[in-house]
């Protein structure tokens, strides 16, 4: 009898210290803050890295830096909820929406624009629809890049140039890529946007200038999962908009390659970009 009670005594303790364990582990489980694969792996962890660290901080549990080997990649991620946090383009988050995401700020910085570049050296001087040459190669990141090849492909069908019969497309996976097949010589222009562009080593800069800017809309957003924790939210809100506000942050900023930090934003914002 003596021996049935500890055999109960230790299940009942095992039980306890499950539960306590469980509940541990939930309290200090990381976050996953999914990042949209504008640019490299690489030079995405440089640029988010240190600001995942800073939010972990913030909260007091670990924030998790990921993002995924193509757009379509990371959207099939969004549509399994597997990000608690995202930064993506306009277009994208207008989709994700359907996932239960729900903005919170966004970018603070210049419009959000997509721009057409140039080699300095090459034939194109300005950008008409009598002004291009036969058969000119164009190329893009990818085809969700809304900046860079939805904006930029509505742009150029507003001056009369019709993208899939008059030029040569060719999707080359990143901003990055995609600059550098410009710098290169495999095309003769770029649709990407400016913080792609600043991001390339000034050898690069210096050989290539914007030729056309489209018209802007609103900036890159970050949203949050809808199941986080309102307080939680609350606090990584306000990490976010005063991030710009102290020494590290403005580094942060900096590292992100954007000239300010985050404001506000709100949903109806994206409502009229089409997904």
């Amino acid at each position: 009898m003596v021996g049935g009670k500890f055999v109960w005594l230790a299940i009942l303790l095992a039980w306890i210290l499950s539960i306590t364990v469980r509940a541990e582990a939930t309290q200090h489980e990381h976050l996953r803050f999914g990042v949209l694969p504008l640019q490299s792996p690489t030079k995405l962890a440089g640029m988010f890295l240190p600001l995942t660290e800073y939010l972990g901080r913030q909260l007091g549990r670990p924030v998790q830096f990921v993002t995924s080997s193509s757009f379509s990649g990371f959207m099939e991620k969004v549509a399994r909820r597997e990000y608690d946090i995202i930064y993506l383009n306009p277009m994208l988050y207008a989709r994700s929406r359907q996932y239960g995401y729900r903005v919170i700020v966004k970018v603070a910085s210049e419009p959000f624009t997509g721009i057409l570049v140039v080699r300095k050296s090459g034939l194109i001087q300005n950008l008409t629809a009598d002004s291009v040459p036969a058969g000119l190669r164009i190329g893009f990141p990818d085809p969700g890049a809304y900046a860079a090849t939805v904006m930029v492909r509505e742009y150029l069908d507003s001056i009369g140039i019709d993208v899939d019969r008059q030029l040569q497309v060719q999707y080359f996976g990143s901003q990055d890529s995609a600059i550098l097949a410009l710098y290169n010589g495999l095309v003769d222009i770029t649709g990407t946007w400016r913080p792609s562009l600043r991001s390339m080593p000034e050898a690069v800069r210096d050989d290539l200038r914007i030729v056309a800017e489209t018209p802007s809309q609103p900036q890159m957003p970050i949203a949050v999962r809808d199941d986080l924790p309102a307080e939680e939210i609350d606090r990584l809100y306000r990490a976010l908009l005063g991030l710009a506000e102290f020494g590290e942050g403005q580094m942060i900023v900096k590292q992100m390659g954007f000239k300010r930090g985050f404001e506000p934003a709100a949903d109806a914002e994206y409502l009229e970009v089409k997904p």
